[in-house]
């Protein structure tokens, strides 16, 4: 290594647009800027909001302080427009009274500059039956004293029950006062506000009591107030103008303002610049309605007279109004919202609007104040800090500026003089004598400049041992191209068909016989994909083969067709992956040989198995024939052995059904001889019958002997007779007036449900046997003798060409297991209880069946359905 010469050492210069001190000091500038801005904007935002915080505080106070005041005069005005409505109520019937107390009440000390008028308003005919319109309605004078205004009872008008503040008091409970929509009065020309207290006598609505507020009155009270530069608007709760801040500039106060009681929208399209304030109590009102409209007390049927002959802008509001009051819903004195107004038209300044709700009146309060004096401090505040931020980060920076020289700039460029002088000796000398980075620095371009000398000498000698491998490399490729021929050779002589793609499908070696059967030549074959020399039902085959072998990574064999000049021929195809040293696949490897000979014997042979299949089949159909025969046989065994079972149990239920008879007239004999050995008892008495109530008791029994013994022959006819129609609700009577004497010792009661139509031609003797065999077994089986209220309830009607008959009992009912077996023996005929037998001559002598349904501890039902033939009514 050697000096470098002049021209080299020009190279090293440095323009000093491009040197480290120019480049540091605009760094630091550029730090020393971005840090007195963030500090300033810091400063700027934290006091900002410190201060509209402090303003929104004191608006707030302020605020507040206002609606106390107005609300205190606001519930003076309520306690006497409720102490005027119990008045109305106690006088309703002296109107001398009345024209005495109230104008006193108005002319209350404490509130002359306020109330413009007021009085007691009746229903009609409520205080005298004679008057529709029979008002008490005093307004001051120009006297300034109350006088009585007879206007409102005039005939001609429309009347003060149509008013906006009578109509909604209806909906008022007693004690509530509704504040009504400033309006001008017709008949003093005055712009007002009324508050409405209902009169109410035993529940029943009588009248108003009202209480006039003047907004004359209410702009010297707003005037009064200490709002400092600020000032306020005053709404009512249909958002109409109470107050606002253009009054002032009216010279004479008496004098209405032209915007008072008129819709607050219409003051903003005159002064578009508060149309925002209008935005927040839109805002404001649809919150209210949404909170108002989520339980009603009142529907809007009910309201309907009353919203119907009011705009449809003020339908809803008066609507959340009357719910709220009636739900006890009224919002705090608190503020609602507060936002900032970027410039206020009349103070021309950025100024803070703060919104506040007035409890029971639903008035809003709206109160502007500036925010200048928070700008002035911020600004003075921020270039305080400004100043003093900029001198200290200058003089921080020319501090910065020297140090940086000394300890940096200066003993790199020393480096690098001695770098471009080739003085290593220097560098060692700086590295010893520093011991910071600079020094650490030195050292790094002395180690480095050493081991570059000692690569130097290595270059050499790995020449040297590149040009003996080199000549290894020649000799490995000789022996590598004389195997490569030797494979080669391996591959074309043999008749195998053998090729090896790689991961992208395309191929890249292939034998002579794969080029022979395909019939194509090598050229072709390299570099071309399988959809290139293959149909495309078996491009798709060796592609789903090849995914097989890529995901398994094992070695796999498949047979498969390969189109060649004698047709498609197929072949087995063993698949395997090539990897690499890694492990990594980067070619598949294929041999294919052909087993279209093998196939062809395997097709034969399948042949042949599937015959011997077909003759095994036809075989085992033969058998299966001769077993369904056999079943059959057996079937037709069984179904004989049943029908004479059922026969047998037929013929058993026709000898009971004569056995019948006997005991049916035994039974009813039996009861018939206890009666008659009670009347002869009587008669064997000692005296003879000298007492007119003995003598009509054994009238009764003989009488009850007579009618039994007619309802048994109305019963009783021989089977042998000619079947004529039957009344079915008249022989069901005479039954149960038979069987009256075993319901009394049940103590049951029979009801039955038959049309008085009802008449079949069906043999009487049958609906016996069927009638006292379902009631006897209710009987026997439905109750106790120990339970009373017992009932049997028999129904009776015919439905199309079927007779239905329920017998239903609120006796023990039946458990569901006994239940279920029973209808299982009814079903199958299989028992010889008294309704599986029952249910088996339903059957056969009509068609019919027979159903048991039950709850146990609550009812039991027979249901018997009769197909009874043409001709029956």
């Amino acid at each position: 290594m050697g000096n470098n010469g002049p021209d080299d050492q020009r190279s090293f210069n440095t323009h000093w647009l491009n040197s480290l001190p120019f480049k540091f000091s605009i760094i630091q500038f550029c730090i020393v800027g971005l840090i007195i801005a963030s500090s300033i904007w810091l400063i700027l935002s934290i006091e900002k909001k410190h201060h509209q915080e402090t303003q929104l505080s004191l608006s707030q106070n302020l605020g507040l302080a206002i609606v106390a005041q107005l609300q205190q005069t606001t519930s003076k005005i309520e306690a006497l427009a409720a102490s005027m409505a119990s008045i109305g109520v106690t006088y309703a019937h002296s109107p001398s009274q009345l024209q005495q107390i109230v104008p006193a009440l108005l002319d209350t000390d404490g509130q002359k500059s306020l109330i413009a008028g007021g009085g007691i308003w009746p229903e009609p005919g409520a205080f005298d039956s004679s008057k529709l319109r029979n008002s008490y309605f005093w307004a001051r004078n120009e006297q300034n004293k109350f006088e009585l205004v007879y206007g409102y009872n005039n005939a001609n008008g429309s009347g003060y029950h149509s008013e906006i503040w009578y109509k909604p008091t209806r909906f008022y409970p007693v004690g509530t006062t509704y504040w009504s929509d400033a309006y001008i009065d017709p008949y003093t020309d005055e712009t007002m506000i009324t508050a409405s207290v209902p009169m109410w006598l035993e529940h029943q609505f009588i009248g108003v009591s009202t209480v006039d507020l003047a907004l004359s009155s209410l702009k010297s009270f707003f005037n009064k107030l200490e709002l400092h530069q600020g000032y306020l608007f005053a709404l009512d709760s249909n958002n109409n103008l109470l107050a606002h801040p253009y009054d002032s500039e009216e010279q004479d106060s008496s004098k209405p303002s032209p915007y008072l009681s008129y819709p607050f929208e219409k003051f903003t399209q005159d002064h578009p610049a508060y149309a925002s304030i209008l935005t927040e109590v839109e805002k404001i009102d649809a919150q209210f309605l949404k909170q108002a409209g989520t339980s009603s007390t009142y529907d809007k049927t009910q309201l309907d007279t009353l919203l119907n002959t009011l705009d449809a802008s003020k339908r809803d509001r008066l609507s959340a109004l009357i719910n709220a009051n009636a739900r006890g819903i009224s919002p705090n004195s608190e503020r609602t919202t507060s936002f900032v107004l970027d410039q206020d038209p009349l103070l021309k300044e950025p100024v803070l609007v703060s919104v506040f709700h007035m409890p029971r009146t639903y008035w809003k309060i709206i109160l502007v104040t500036p925010l200048s004096e928070v700008g002035n401090k911020e600004h003075a505040i921020a270039a305080k800090i400004g100043i003093f931020l900029l001198l200290t980060q200058l003089i921080a920076l020319v501090v910065l500026f020297i140090f940086q020289h000394r300890l940096f700039i200066k003993p790199i460029s020393k480096m690098v003089e001695s770098l471009q002088e080739g003085n290593i000796a220097k560098l060692e000398l700086t590295a010893n004598q520093r011991k910071d980075e600079i020094g650490k620095l030195a050292k790094a371009f002395t180690k480095r400049n050493q081991q570059l000398e000692i690569a130097y000498a290595s270059l050499d000698a790995g020449n040297l041992a590149l040009e003996q491998q080199l000549a290894m490399q020649k000799h490995a490729q000789i022996q590598l191209s004389k195997h490569k021929n030797q494979l080669n050779d391996l591959l074309n002589s043999s008749q195998n068909l053998i090729c090896i793609k790689n991961t992208e499908g395309f191929y890249t070696l292939v034998n002579d016989r794969f080029c022979e059967v395909l019939g194509l030549e090598r050229d072709k074959v390299i570099g071309a994909k399988d959809r290139d020399l293959f149909p495309a039902h078996i491009a798709e085959i060796i592609a789903r083969h090849d995914k097989i072998i890529a995901s398994t990574e094992t070695p796999q064999s498949f047979e498969q067709p390969i189109p060649t000049n004698q047709g498609e021929i197929t072949y087995l195809i063993t698949k395997y992956p090539i990897q690499d040293n890694e492990g990594n696949i980067f070619a598949l490897g294929a041999m294919a040989f052909d087993i279209s000979h093998i196939k062809a014997v395997n097709q034969e042979l399948t042949g042949q198995v599937e015959q011997l299949n077909q003759d095994l089949v036809h075989r085992e159909m033969q058998v299966q024939q001769l077993k369904m025969t056999l079943r059959r046989v057996e079937l037709s065994s069984i179904s004989i052995e049943k029908h004479q079972q059922q026969s047998l149990q037929l013929q058993h239920i026709g000898a009971q059904n004569h056995k019948l008879m006997p005991q049916l007239i035994t039974d009813i004999l039996r009861e018939q001889l206890k009666e008659h050995e009670l009347i002869f008892t009587k008669l064997r008495q000692d005296s003879p019958l000298q007492r007119g109530d003995e003598l009509l008791e054994l009238m009764r029994l003989v009488t009850e002997q007579t009618d039994k013994l007619r309802h048994l022959l109305y019963l009783v006819v021989p089977q042998s007779e000619e079947i004529k129609s039957v009344h079915i609700k008249q022989f069901v009577e005479h039954l149960l007036a038979v069987l009256a004497p075993q319901f009394d010792v049940y103590k049951v009661k029979a009801s039955l449900e038959c049309s008085e139509q009802l008449a079949l031609q069906v043999s009487p003797w049958s609906l016996l046997l069927l009638f006292y065999k379902l009631l006897q077994n209710t009987l026997s089986h439905g109750f106790t003798m120990d339970t009373d209220q017992n009932e049997i309830a028999i129904s009776v009607h015919k439905d199309g060409q079927q007779l239905v008959i329920c017998i239903r009992d609120n006796g023990v009912g039946v458990e569901p297991s006994h239940l279920e077996e029973i209808n299982k023996q009814i079903k199958e005929h299989t028992s010889t209880g008294t309704l599986a037998e029952l249910a088996l001559w339903l059957k056969i002598e009509f068609g019919g069946e027979l159903s048991l349904s039950s709850e146990l501890s609550k009812y039991t039902e027979i249901r018997c359905l009769l197909t009874i033939p043409d001709g029956s009514d």
